[in-house]
């Protein structure tokens, strides 16, 4: 099972300054009143400035767009590593400060808290996987977990589907229960549902990303998971989502294994 791997002191200090130097691509996730919502941004190598942490709310940055920052705000923040994806929760210093980029030319960034921890997965979990040999039912409604109890007590409807496929960064799910215009992009989505036979029920916050009309009339919702990497909680269930996710990958692997042995034993 993939484990969420803790980084240590040293090594997280030399990921955080490496990823800087090279300026690579990072997501910044923060709660907003329409839930979780993340943002795309990237690490700005400011000359001099030695163990601080800017990201880009520049051109080019969806963090431009977003509703301001606020000093002292929680967010987490998530960057590539070769073959592994890190992620770390962090506080806002200053939400907006012009930097002295590459060419002293002023960048607009947002400084970010040097991280007291760094965590580390597999990519290979952020590749979708099928359930094998089983259907796993999906209980979704509109507004992130933090609107279930009002939804249940009658303010919304719980809509439900069948998972298509899953990984650590979000699900695909097979409706008929939501029409084109039920959703736009970013909405706040809260969904349920247990990976295994009698396993733990997962109820975690999602954003909307997209909806594709399948042959059979049913539609097929494209929900991407936010906010696991702010608190030990959501590492938890992030941890648990990648054991899955490669539980269904050796399931595939094991009966593709299987069917080519039928066939040579056939033959």
């Amino acid at each position: 099972m993939e484990k969420l791997i803790y980084v240590d002191e040293a090594r997280k200090n030399e990921i955080v300054v490496s990823s800087i130097e090279k300026e690579i691509p990072c997501v910044l996730t923060r709660r907003s009143e329409r839930g979780w919502q993340p943002y795309k941004s990237h690490f700005v190598a400011a000359p001099g400035e030695v163990g601080r942490m800017f990201i880009s709310a520049d051109e080019g940055s969806t963090l431009g767009d977003a509703p301001a920052l606020v000093s002292g705000e929680r967010v987490g923040l998530t960057f590539r590593r070769g073959h592994k994806k890190c992620m770390c929760a962090t506080m806002v210093l200053d939400p907006a400060l012009d930097v002295p980029a590459a060419g002293q030319r002023l960048m607009k960034c947002v400084e970010l808290q040097w991280p007291d921890a760094l965590q580390e997965l597999q990519r290979r979990v952020y590749h979708r996987a099928t359930p094998p040999g089983r259907r796993v039912h999906v209980r979704f409604w509109p507004g992130g977990v933090a609107a279930r109890a009002a939804v249940e007590a009658g303010e919304g409807k719980i809509l439900g589907g069948m998972m298509l496929d899953l990984s650590a960064g979000g699900i695909s799910i097979l409706t008929t229960d939501v029409a084109p215009d039920s959703f736009v992009e970013g909405d706040a989505i809260g969904c349920a549902f247990a990976p295994k036979p009698r396993g733990e029920m997962l109820v975690l916050d999602a954003t909307f990303r997209h909806l594709e009309r399948q042959k059979d009339g049913g539609m097929a919702l494209g929900l991407q998971f936010v906010g696991l990497e702010t608190s030990e909680r959501g590492r938890q269930m992030l941890s648990l989502l990648a054991g899955v996710v490669t539980d269904y990958q050796r399931g595939h692997a094991r009966q593709q294994r299987e069917r080519l042995a039928g066939r040579f034993a056939r033959s």
